[in-house]
């Protein structure tokens, strides 16, 4: 009980003294000790129950995958960022020049047949922006390296996100992606889950964000299908085909990523979006 209390409790106080760092360190505390609870109950559940889901790899494959990164080139900063967190890993780091906003013809991608005239942003009510339409062709060009790819999977990381794992991490979570699975989220933010394994949950509802994910082939095939035209942002559209039954998407039990650019996050802001603002 000692050790638990270090680990999951005492580790979250933070530097606050005096009588009121209870107060100010509750909430944070109580959702620690809530995680910790829940996954030791899972733990003694998931080990007395047989669990039948199929995996997309046999514990005894070996695991490779490459990792692409989407970056602007007008933010060197944010390409920093992601190359020093692999810097000194084992990863074939790639990074991606994505497509920008302020450099595409949203009327000639309308006629191209790429963008729907009745393109919208859910939460707004108002069309797309440039940017997030940019932000959607990059990753549908992903999308397509993905499916050429010769492994797997492949993961997909917008350059906002900062890793919280080592490798080892990482690949085991990666061997423990559903066999049905189209996309592997390694974030799960707040959205809404129902566990089917110490590794892995299956989104439920209606979720948002595309910081970090892996993709198999299979879901890359989809994506591609399904996606053309334009209607909604991306993370939008993903999360419709999930909820309509057209693609599975699960993510990890454990946070491996988080994101640095919502501004509601104060511990780990460190950009403003190049996407969409949240304040």
């Amino acid at each position: 009980m000692r050790n638990l209390y270090r680990k999951y409790i005492q580790s979250h106080r933070g530097a606050t003294v005096g009588p009121w760092r209870w107060v100010f360190d509750t909430k944070t505390v109580l959702q620690t000790a809530s995680s910790a609870g829940s996954l030791a109950l899972d733990r003694l559940f998931f080990t007395a129950k047989r669990n039948d889901t199929k995996l997309l790899y046999a514990q005894t494959d070996s695991v490779d995958f490459d990792i692409v990164c989407i970056n602007l080139l007008r933010r060197p900063d944010k390409r920093q960022f992601i190359e020093k967190q692999f810097g000194t890993a084992d990863f074939n780091l790639k990074i991606f020049s994505a497509i920008d906003g302020l450099t595409i013809d949203t009327n000639q991608l309308i006629d191209d047949g790429r963008l729907s005239p009745g393109h919208h942003c859910p939460a707004t009510g108002m069309p797309l922006t440039p940017a997030q339409i940019g932000a959607y062709l990059s990753h549908y060009e992903l999308w397509r390296a993905a499916l050429a790819s010769p492994n797997k999977i492949s993961l997909i990381l917008e350059d906002d996100a900062l890793m919280t794992c080592n490798k080892a991490t990482l690949e085991e979570f990666a061997r423990n992606i559903p066999e049905d699975a189209d996309l592997f989220f390694i974030n799960r933010r707040k959205n809404k889950t129902k566990h089917i394994s110490l590794h892995a949950s299956k989104f439920v509802s209606h979720f948002w964000g595309l910081t970090a994910y892996f993709l198999t082939k299979q879901g890359a095939e989809k994506l591609i299908t399904l996606s053309l035209p334009i209607y909604k942002s991306a993370d939008e559209a993903i999360s419709e085909l999930n909820e309509n039954g057209m693609i599975n998407c699960y993510c990890s039990r454990k946070e491996l990523v988080v994101e640095c650019s919502n501004p509601r996050d104060a511990r780990n802001f460190r950009f403003t979006s190049d996407i969409i603002s949240r304040t």
